[in-house]
């Protein structure tokens, strides 16, 4: 709550401060004259391809002071998925505290519907859940340890079916209710005691080497999937935050996520790019002394269309409502917000081999005809290229 609050009294004071910040018609749009010239501020090595490096060192050099830069960050900023990571950190720990009281249901439209291409209404698959839990967490209490219950039938049939709820409810209702439900399983949690949990779950699942698809499956095969787990900060992106930043040119997080579990990633100076928490805008629950499973109804929650509304509302004004001089993303989700904005000198597509015929895809398309000379650049996705 403090978080959220301080938010909004820096986006206030910025919009005092930089309302008279503007580019004259025949200057660079959303960039000032006040551009950079510090070399330490340009991209030196790694894995770039050397095209989209070019691009980026020369918007670094025409722009700074008084412009921004916006990007995604599952699959963008960061390789993997950070929600993702804590749903089977807590499914890997039988981390729940309001879960199993409303049968891991928190979120869904309608619990008594059958899941697509099921027998099971979606009442069933919860109150299955919430039996699977109970009977584990008894487990634990009278002294065995969490190693040998992973290694039970009751424990597999348990995350393969959390996987198929999590699969079928967004294949059934889409995004913005599986976006609610999964970091809705913090549900419960003060905002300290979530933090701690999302905290040990990065330590847990950081690093290059931790990355891999797993398969849940069910004891009987009915139930589960391929699960992704891992996440990486990669050296690459690091540098680019770091350069943007010596550039002046402000970097802001805009993500499908719940924000409370991006800032702690996201503002950590060691583990991940040290963004003040005014910088990361991400999906937000109503507040209340514990965190519940619902949307606040009140802020322009950044899924889809709604990144450009969050862009537009909580970032531009500070700006003279110019739009980012560059947007980074690697998804249909992203498509809006890299498309939004005619001022806008680059979007940086990373590819994580979506589609060809998908929105994302037809941008990435548009990138490799052009040869990453254009507005658009394509970067490989550093989980293949890092070392």
């Amino acid at each position: 709550m403090t978080n959220r609050i301080f938010k909004w009294a820096t986006a206030a004071i910025q919009l005092l401060v930089l309302t008279t910040v503007f580019c004259g018609a025949n200057v660079l749009a959303s960039c000032t004259t006040d551009n950079n010239d510090d070399p330490t501020a340009m991209i030196q090595g790694g894995s770039w391809d050397p095209q989209v490096q070019t691009a980026l060192n020369r918007l670094i050099s025409n722009c700074g002071k008084g412009s921004y830069a916006v990007f995604d960050f599952d699959q963008t900023s960061i390789v993997h998925d950070i929600t993702q990571a804590i749903w089977v950190y807590q499914i890997e720990h039988l981390c729940f505290a309001d879960a199993p009281i409303h049968d891991f249901l928190d979120g869904i439209p309608e619990p008594e519907s059958f899941m697509l291409g099921t027998k099971t209404t979606y009442a069933e698959m919860g109150r299955i859940l919430s039996e699977e839990f109970k009977a584990m967490t008894a487990r634990q209490e009278a002294g065995e340890r969490i190693e040998s219950i992973r290694q039970s039938d009751v424990y597999l049939d348990f995350r393969a079916r959390m996987h198929s709820l999590l699969e079928t409810m967004d294949e059934q209702w889409g995004n913005r209710v599986a976006y609610l439900w999964q970091p809705g399983l913090l549900a419960g949690y003060t905002e300290a005691e979530a933090r701690a949990l999302i905290h040990d779950a990065i330590l847990e699942h950081l690093g290059i080497e931790k990355l891999a698809v797993e398969q849940w499956k069910s004891p009987d095969g009915h139930w589960g999937g391929n699960v992704m787990r891992g996440i990486w900060v990669s050296p690459e992106m690091k540098e680019l935050y770091r350069c943007l930043k010596a550039a002046n040119i402000d970097v802001y997080v805009c993500s499908a996520s719940l924000e409370l579990i991006v800032e702690v990633l996201a503002c950590d100076s060691v583990l991940g790019f040290g963004l003040p928490a005014d910088r990361v805008y991400g999906l937000r629950f109503v507040e209340g002394e514990k965190l519940v499973a619902q949307y606040d109804p009140q802020y322009k929650q950044p899924i889809n269309e709604g990144k450009v509304d969050c862009i537009k509302a909580y970032m531009a004004p500070a700006y003279g409502n110019s739009g980012p001089v560059l947007v980074a993303g690697d998804s249909n989700g992203d498509v809006a917000m890299l498309t939004a904005f005619p001022d806008m000198k680059n979007g940086l597509i990373i590819d994580v081999g979506r589609s060809e015929t998908s929105a994302i895809g037809q941008l990435a398309t548009r990138a490799k005809k052009e040869g990453n000379i254009g507005i658009y650049i394509l970067q490989p996705s550093f989980e293949a290229t890092g070392d």
